[in-house]
């Protein structure tokens, strides 16, 4: 059973393996490239190449287009390789074939669970690891916004470590489940991309936050109103998920900030006079900026604020939040593997 299951998958399993192994090689390839110039550690940034061929910049390139691919790789396993290594029979009839031969229906499901989705999986849990040490050997942690720098966002976290293999492994289950429910093969491919796709951002947006309690930076309003509330957040060190203004028991404001800026008449103050020298110039703005920094403050109290606070988890916990994801991930792949083998028992030859 189990050589007639590979005969039948060979070309499916093999030209999966093959698109992760070029995946990874690309991105070896491209690692091994930057290493010796600076701009490495830019990665991330998808406009940084524009108009120049030069090996750094293919090289970046290949990297974001290799981190990209195996965000998506996933969902896409889930629907060409989940959804039709069992859809294919069922809508053709063949599955006829084996279920009335004296091959079991969980023998005939777990065979092709076993051939087909187990190597996939350890070939993403490669991949994982290999985006790993290639950022870790670039220091290349920046996400596609340019904004965050941390391993928690998207899609940095997504294509390292334990997560490729975990999204894979709940997709290619979720995939075939749905394959077995509906014996169609669109409508299956249709379900599992929207439910991966919403597993994703429930995950991404909804859960991981909150996977260890943050801990939180305390500014006092000076401080904020000076250096301004975004101090920090482009740190490769730190994952911040949350900022807000808070009373003196740390509830939650929101903060008319209309209220808080000042007039024109305020900003003509610091045109220069033709008869005021430089330094009494800088002086004298000196004091405005002052006067302005306090008063902002002053307006942010009035509202009722105390302090900033900024809610962040450290890059040290990143190990953790990897683990705590797979868990979720591999406790949703054995709820789906059990109503999977239900679907199977009553399938009808």
């Amino acid at each position: 059973m189990f050589w007639v299951t590979y005969r039948q998958f060979r070309a499916t399993l093999l030209g999966t393996l093959g698109v992760i192994a070029l995946v990874g090689a690309l991105s070896l390839l491209a690692s091994l490239s930057l290493r010796n110039y600076a701009f490495g550690s830019s990665f991330g940034q998808l406009d940084l190449c524009y108009g120049t061929g030069s090996t750094a910049c293919v090289a970046q390139t290949t990297l974001t287009a290799t981190t990209l691919l195996t965000a998506a790789l996933p969902f896409l396993i889930g629907l060409f390789v989940g959804v039709a290594t069992f859809s294919r029979d069922i809508e053709r009839g063949t599955h006829v074939l084996s279920l009335s031969q004296s091959v079991g229906r969980l023998r005939w499901y777990f065979c092709r669970v076993l051939i087909v989705f187990v190597p996939v999986v350890l070939a993403m849990l490669v991949l994982g690891i290999l985006f790993l040490r290639v950022r870790a050997t670039n220091n290349v942690w920046s996400s596609f916004s340019g904004f965050e720098h941390s391993r928690f966002v998207f899609p940095i976290f997504e294509t390292s470590a334990l997560a490729p293999a975990a999204y894979t492994l709940a997709a290619l289950l979720i995939g075939s489940a749905f394959a077995l429910l509906l014996r169609h093969t669109v409508g299956a491919m249709v379900l599992t991309l929207i439910t991966t796709v919403g597993l994703l951002v429930l995950l991404t947006a909804g859960l991981r936050p909150h996977y260890a309690t943050p801990l939180v930076e305390a500014r006092p309003l000076v401080d904020v109103v000076t250096t301004g509330e975004y101090v920090g957040y482009g740190s490769s060190s730190r994952w911040t998920v949350d900022s807000n203004y808070v009373d003196a028991q740390g509830n939650k404001l929101t903060i008319d900030y209309n209220a808080c800026n000042e007039d024109q008449s305020f900003y003509e103050q610091f045109d220069q006079d033709p008869d005021e020298t430089y330094a009494a110039y800088e002086a004298r703005t000196d004091e405005l900026n002052r006067q302005q920094i306090a008063r902002r403050a002053d307006c942010l109290a009035a509202q009722g604020a105390d302090r900033f606070e900024v809610e962040y988890h450290v890059d040290s916990q990143f190990w953790r939040f990897q683990a705590t994801e797979a868990a979720l991930l591999l406790t949703l792949s054995a709820l789906v593997l059990g109503v999977s083998t239900l679907l199977v028992r009553r399938l009808r030859p």
